[in-house]
């Protein structure tokens, strides 16, 4: 009799450790899913809340060399807060190029216009893209998307 009893308990006690072992093992499961699950939301939610639109590109004939200026304005909610993080790609249709960031500016690169690099661009600011290039001919397609850091992007077709 005390022999049974003694093995119950022991048996109860080992089913109580392997409970709490799994229950450990899945909640700490749980707590990582659920940390992964916040930062994907977070980061879909920036994406729903950011939107560029590129309103206007003018060809810039008279200006040596040519330049293309693109006005862009931040329709989303939420700011940019790293403008110098954007990405410009620009070229005949089909054949688009990243163009780099420079804060001089100079061939096949862009820079904001003005000079001063806006430090964040809020909801419903427009700022100026200027891309050099000596390579800018009449008569042809060309495409501008610029891409805010966190991928959300515009597009603009430009016929010469």
């Amino acid at each position: 009799m005390a022999s049974s009893v003694m093995t119950e308990a022991i048996l109860i006690i080992a089913s109580i450790v392997v409970a709490t072992s799994i229950a450990g093992v899945v909640m700490s499961q749980v707590g990582t899913f659920e940390s992964t699950f916040t930062a994907t939301s977070e980061a879909q939610k920036n994406e729903m809340l950011t939107k560029l639109k590129v309103i206007h590109v003018m060809r810039n004939t008279t200006a040596s060399p040519p330049t293309l200026e693109i006005w862009t304005k931040n329709i989303g909610i939420d700011p940019i807060t790293s403008p110098t993080s954007i990405d410009v790609y620009f070229g005949e249709s089909g054949s688009a190029q990243r163009i780099p960031y420079s804060v001089s500016g100079g061939e096949d690169t862009w820079k904001f216009q003005p000079v001063t690099v806006p430090t964040i661009i809020q909801k419903m600011d427009t700022f100026q893209i200027k891309i050099t290039d000596t390579q800018l001919t009449s008569s042809k397609t060309y495409v501008v998307r610029v891409i805010a850091p966190n991928g959300v992007y515009s597009d603009y077709v430009l016929s010469t």
